[in-house]
């Protein structure tokens, strides 16, 4: 019944978008659980942001400010748009709750690409091109003990508060679309989790 110029309608909007976009992440929760087959398609990464953008600022809250800095001219990937949506999600609450106190939640995209011989950090990759995405916290770090630990079943930097599944799942997702996720963090600095997807044959 609103209209497009009252005064409701952009937070009606708001409204609508995040009912749909939770009934979508139900569906792919449930899929993932069955294991069920991915239903990727081409997508534009900065496209996803976009989207995201106003949801991830009501779940970081006001004390975090968000920034994104997005690559020219971004290659697109082929994913399960729900799927991906959840791995920025998971990471950016993540963040949240790495900086209490505050900070900034930084998400920067960008083409790379890797070479046959090419030193990597984390998990080997095959040579190609790459849509990177990184989320980056200027929060409370973690240490080389639990960073190793970060991708086990049940392990959880939130004690109690935490189930230890959401970085595994993040990560099992990424692996799917055939890519890596790996993890930077220094103690009293923050932490940067960086996301390598391939990027689309053909796509220059």
């Amino acid at each position: 019944r609103h209209r497009p110029g009252d005064q409701s309608f952009a937070d009606i909007m708001q409204i609508k978008q995040n009912a749909n976009r939770a009934a979508n992440l139900i569906r792919q929760l449930l899929a993932f659980s069955r294991q069920q087959t991915l239903q990727p398609k081409a997508l534009n990464v900065t496209d996803i942001l976009a989207e995201l953008s106003h949801l991830l600022r009501r779940l970081i809250g006001a004390g975090i400010e968000l920034e994104m800095v997005h690559g020219r001219d971004l290659g697109t990937v082929r994913a399960d748009q729900g799927q991906l949506e959840q791995v920025i999600i998971n990471l950016a609450v993540n963040a949240r709750d790495a900086m209490p106190d505050g900070g900034t939640l930084t998400i920067t995209t960008s083409d790379v690409t890797i070479g046959k011989d090419q030193p990597h950090e984390g998990e080997p990759m095959p040579p190609g091109e790459y849509v990177l995405i990184e989320v980056t916290d200027n929060g409370c770090g973690m240490d080389d003990e639990v960073k190793q630990q970060l991708f086990t079943s049940f392990f959880s930097t939130k004690g109690s508060k935490g189930t230890g599944l959401g970085l595994l799942v993040t990560q099992k997702i990424v692996q799917e679309h055939g890519g890596t996720l790996s993890v930077n963090s220094e103690i009293g600095k923050g932490s940067t989790f960086t996301i390598h997807l391939p990027r689309e044959r053909g796509d220059v």
